[in-house]
């Protein structure tokens, strides 16, 4: 309320010699806030006036002061501008444009705020700092580490084995994506499905599963709920040798699935 205020005290005041004292003044909605508008006010908004008055109630160019507001209350527009006090006999240069008006309406108001930011600029204009100036308050860009599989300490066995296990999973869908992360790669749909971590002579496989809902009939799985681990959900498996490849696919293939349903 008090910016509200301000902003329009500025607008108002600004190279006045005899400017209007704020507290005198209530902030007014020419359009009303009522959401049950008057037959009046509904023709002068058209056939979308709830989405405009919706759009456009508390915008600048909507808003203004004056000392009837309660007098002023819902009433139509031009009650508005010709009752005793209304916009016709204001002093106030924020509603020098309304007294030109036979209704207000969305262009209306659009116009209205467009001259009120025209003005704004004279009164609140933009800095002007030398490159000097900006430098102790500008902060250096910092590019983003790009990382590839020679990031992990992977050996020609464990290449093999991960190389196995990627072309697996990335011909599951031309959707699922792959990203080497810090500490593991990634596979994701909208969120990661799988992650794997290269160890020494293994992988290990974290699937993004609740553990309860993991079907392992070859009891490769285990549960690491609430334990640290790099990659994302409960559910941990390795892969040794090449010849596991269907039975670790058929845990991930569970995963996706939750993914892609």
């Amino acid at each position: 309320m008090r910016a509200r205020n301000y902003i329009l005290s500025r607008l108002e005041n600004f190279g006045n010699k005899a400017p209007i004292i704020i507290e005198n003044y209530t902030i007014e909605h020419i359009m009303p806030q009522n959401t049950s508008l008057s037959p009046e006010w509904q023709h002068d908004l058209g056939v979308n006036w709830k989405e405009i008055q919706k759009t456009y109630i508390h915008t600048i160019g909507n808003l203004t002061l004056t000392a009837y507001n309660s007098e002023m209350s819902d009433r139509p527009f031009m009650d508005k501008m010709n009752m005793p006090g209304g916009f016709k006999e204001s002093a106030l240069r924020l509603n020098a444009y309304l007294v030109k008006l036979t209704e207000w309406n969305e262009d209306h108001i659009k116009e209205r705020a467009q001259q009120l930011a025209a003005k704004a600029v004279q009164i609140w204009p933009y800095p002007s700092l030398t490159n000097a100036e900006l430098a102790p308050y500008t902060a250096e860009e910092k590019s983003a580490p790009k990382y590839t599989l020679e990031t992990y300490d992977i050996n020609a066995f464990t290449k093999i084995l991960f190389e196995t296990l990627d072309r697996r999973i990335m011909n599951l869908s031309p959707a699922v994506k792959r990203e080497y992360k810090k500490l593991y790669i990634a596979y994701k749909l909208d969120t990661n499905f799988v992650d794997i971590v290269v160890q020494k002579q293994r992988l290990r496989i974290s699937v993004n599963m609740k553990f309860s809902e993991v079907y392992d009939p070859n009891g490769i799985c285990r549960d690491v709920t609430g334990l640290g681990r790099w990659g994302n959900g409960d559910v941990e498996l390795f892969m040794e040798h090449t010849s596991d490849i269907d039975r670790v696919m058929e845990i991930i293939e569970q995963s996706y699935k939750l993914q892609a349903d």
